[in-house]
């Protein structure tokens, strides 16, 4: 599959986007997108999100929800190196 290319900064603002417009996501904060050689689907970062602990009632259909939005993301983006 071919993926966008996208700088870092890019790649997060979009992830945050989501993240953010998607309600089942809850208070999500994306924390750090890493950067990796390609692993075995051709892509070549990952992300890792944090919720507040105020909001960890539904905390695994939060994340749930972020991994679903992250897994997209991964197969249409890499980040330019």
């Amino acid at each position: 599959m071919r993926r966008y290319a996208k700088t870092r900064s890019e790649l997060m603002a979009i992830l945050n986007q989501c993240l953010d417009n998607n309600p089942e996501c809850g208070e999500c904060e994306l924390h750090a997108v890493r950067m990796h050689q390609p692993d075995h689907t051709g892509c070549n970062w990952s992300a890792e999100v944090d919720f507040r602990q105020e909001y960890v009632e539904n905390l695994d259909t939060q994340l749930a929800a972020a991994k679903s939005i992250i897994v997209v993301m991964r197969e249409q983006y890499n980040v330019l190196q």
